[in-house]
C-alpha cells in the first residue's frame, strides 16, 4: 500500500499534467477562429479536465494535511 508521502508525489505529478492539458487546449484554441465548431470541443474538454483537476487539488490538500500531521 502507498504512503501518504507516495500519494501526494503522484497526485502533484497528476495535477502538473492536468494544467498542462489545460494550458495546452487554451493555446489551440486561442489559435482557431470563434466559429470553429472544435472551440466548443475544446471548451467542453477544458471544463471537464479542470473538474477533475479541482478534485485532485483537494485530494492533495487532505494528503498535505495528513503527511503533515504524521510527522
Amino acid at each position: 500500500m502507498p504512503s501518504p508521502e507516495e500519494d501526494l508525489r503522484s497526485t502533484i505529478e497528476a495535477i502538473h499534467h492536468d494544467a498542462e492539458q489545460v494550458q495546452d487546449m487554451e493555446e489551440e484554441k486561442a489559435n482557431l477562429d470563434p466559429s470553429d465548431p472544435r472551440v466548443a470541443t475544446l471548451s467542453e474538454q477544458v471544463t471537464r479536465v479542470a473538474t477533475e483537476l479541482k478534485d485532485k487539488a483537494m485530494a492533495e490538500r487532505e494528503l498535505v494535511e495528513e503527511t503533515q500531521a504524521s510527522r
